[in-house]
């Protein structure tokens, strides 16, 4: 006699339950999850909510992924700056960037890349681009970036002041122009410009931009527990402005990477 098929066919129902279910939860653990995730960081920057970016944000990560950005900005900075000072400051522009480079791009990612910077940025309109190569000009033309490199407007750089030449620059970092240039007679050497930093963006007027799934420009999986998100603000762009890396740690999504359009 055979036994009953009840309970089998109920365990196989329940086995195929499981495919749409499965879905679904895939879908809210690698769709929703992270949605909600940048939805509370964007009301963050909206309400000024330090501990919530604090929460969302893995702020270690994010400049660690920004640095190979600012590094190749600070490069491009340095580079015009010493391609200025004429022959002298091509001979010493590997010894002088190589002492330069490392300490404006410290110093921008430490102050760009914090909770109050975010906020200030979201709250003024600029992009992430816009305002990492404002900070990277303001902190190469500050003595403890560049370190004698005087910064004046183009047209005023035929006079005389108080500027200081390329082997004072290059003293100021402990390099030894004798043995480098074979000496630097002052009246070959010009000075180095850093063109000064434009003035902050005004605060865009009016309604700010609403975000939805078209800011949303590309989406991939960079892991089991990792997403890439290409984001613009302009939902009619093409390409991203900036892509947005999120992970999963610490039993939620945070953002983990960031890294603009250069």
């Amino acid at each position: 006699m055979s036994r009953p098929r009840g309970k089998s066919v109920s365990s196989l129902l329940k086995m195929k339950a499981l495919g749409p279910l499965g879905v679904i939860a895939v879908a809210a653990f690698y769709v929703a999850w992270p949605l909600y995730a940048g939805y509370e960081i964007k009301t963050s920057l909206d309400t000024h909510n330090v501990e919530g970016l604090n929460a969302r944000i893995d702020f270690a990560s994010v400049r660690t992924s920004l640095r190979p950005a600012v590094a190749a900005k600070v490069e491009q900075v340095v580079t015009d700056a010493l391609g200025r000072a004429g022959t002298a400051g091509g001979a010493l522009a590997d010894q002088l960037k190589a002492s330069v480079m490392p300490r404006i791009v410290d110093g921008v990612l430490a102050a760009l890349v914090t909770p109050e910077m975010l906020i200030r940025m979201h709250a003024s309109g600029k992009s992430l681009k816009e305002t990492l190569d404002s900070m990277v000009l303001e902190r190469a033309s500050q003595a403890q970036g560049v370190g004698g490199f005087l910064v004046v407007p183009q047209d005023q750089t035929g006079g005389t002041g108080t500027r200081s030449k390329i082997e004072e620059i290059a003293g100021a970092f402990g390099i030894d122009t004798g043995k480098v240039l074979g000496g630097v007679g002052a009246k070959g050497a010009e000075t180095a410009v850093i063109e000064p930093p434009a003035e902050p963006l005004p605060a865009k007027g009016g309604a700010k931009p609403k975000y939805g799934l078209g800011n949303i420009k590309h989406f991939s999986f960079t892991g089991p527990l990792g997403l890439s998100v290409g984001v613009s603000r302009d939902a009619n762009a093409r390409k991203p402005e900036l892509t947005a890396d999120m992970t999963f740690v610490d039993g939620s999504w945070k953002l983990t990477g960031l890294v603009p359009e250069m």
